[in-house]
């Protein structure tokens, strides 16, 4: 009798503790708002929660689906009105595991990525999936490079002997838009002749081509007449010298000549977005820049010295986009500016140049 009390209590009591326990599960499910973003061979998932995710997440083919199981979690908000690769995005619910499924349209090649990060009291969770898009728009798929050429129209940039910066930078600038379309690049030129672009409309220009590199072209001047060479720039907020700063500052103010400010970027989907992509990019950017380096040098292209170097240059800061600052030389030295005047000297640079870009793309696949 006393077993059979015994039991009865205990069964009384676990039911009482499923009670509790599916009662808090209830209370404390979560709202989960979902973000995407689409690149060209990358689907990039951002699912914020107020609370700790419990997920499992795979992959399923024929047709491609991702899957992710998630506990707690009774409300979805879906953040973007149209896709490009997601078909449609279909949830449902059974006991306390909600589940959502993520029809594509081409196929997944691998997920790639998968954390949680917390920031500001969110957690998030990051899915990448690296895709197939090349029979996508039945399209060649071939590389979208834009070449932005410094200054132009009422903004020189350096001058010296009646030599105008913006002259140089948009005949490097044509050659090499020549050179990489016979190697079958899809090329855009932020501007075609002499007139002026404001720098965040060259990268807003930039970014509606979608492209997969963004090179500025420049040739600047500095008060040491001794400084010479060819040198590259990647994005820092923090300047890697004083050189590096005075002609950042310098390009960053080239907006005031006609008398107008720099606005700010606008905000992609998140500021956590933001802040991933600009970290793959900014790898991407170094590594073509270490790549751009190792070819000059084979080639016996005067370089500056440290010539990788580092600043806040205001074209440089898209986001979502491999972006370098090419300075040819400068024209403050009459060695440089005896080659920078040169066609010749133009053509094997921006030649070498081609080639580098084309390693660039090899190295990524």
């Amino acid at each position: 009798m006393f077993n059979i009390i015994k039991t009865v209590k205990l069964i009384i009591l676990n039911i009482s503790i499923l009670l509790f326990i599916s009662t808090f599960s209830y209370l404390h499910a979560k709202k989960l708002d979902i973000y995407t973003y689409e690149s060209k061979n990358t689907v990039r998932l951002l699912l914020n929660s107020s609370d700790f995710l419990l997920s499992n997440v795979f992959i399923l083919d024929s047709p491609s689906r991702l899957v992710i199981d998630f506990k707690n979690i009774n409300n979805f908000s879906k953040n973007n009105p149209s896709l490009k690769y997601i078909k449609q995005i279909r949830a449902s619910k059974k006991n306390n595991t909600s589940r959502l499924v993520f029809d594509l349209k081409v196929p997944i090649i691998q997920l790639s990525k998968n954390y949680i990060i917390k920031q500001n009291g969110t957690h998030v969770l990051v899915i990448n999936l690296k895709i197939n898009t090349q029979n996508f728009n039945n399209t060649v798929n071939s590389k979208i490079i834009v070449i932005d050429a410094g200054h132009g129209g009422p903004d020189p940039g350096a001058i010296r002997n009646n030599i105008k910066e913006k002259d140089l930078t948009l005949m490097a600038a044509k050659i090499l838009k020549n050179k990489l379309e016979k190697k079958s690049f899809t090329v855009f030129l932020t501007r075609k002749t002499d007139y002026y672009i404001r720098l965040k409309n060259r990268v807003k220009y930039a970014r509606s081509k979608s492209p997969d590199l963004f090179i500025s072209i420049h040739a600047d001047s500095t008060k040491n007449k001794n400084t010479s060479g060819t040198s590259i720039y990647s994005l820092s907020e923090k300047a890697s010298d004083k050189l590096s700063q005075a002609l950042a500052d310098r390009e960053n103010k080239s907006d005031l000549i006609a008398g107008l400010d720099l606005g700010e970027l606008d905000k992609a989907v998140s500021d956590i977005l933001i802040d991933l992509s600009r970290r793959e990019t900014k790898n991407s950017s170094i590594a073509f820049a270490e790549l751009f380096v190792d070819k000059l040098k084979a080639n016996k292209v005067n370089l500056l010295r440290r010539p990788h170097r580092q600043a806040g240059f205001a074209v440089l800061k898209a986001p979502d986009i491999p972006s370098v600052l090419i300075e040819m030389g400068f024209i403050s030295n009459n060695s440089d500016l005896k080659k920078l005047t040169s066609r010749k000297f133009q053509e094997k640079l921006m030649g070498v140049i081609a080639l580098v870009i084309e390693d660039y793309f090899e190295s990524q696949n």
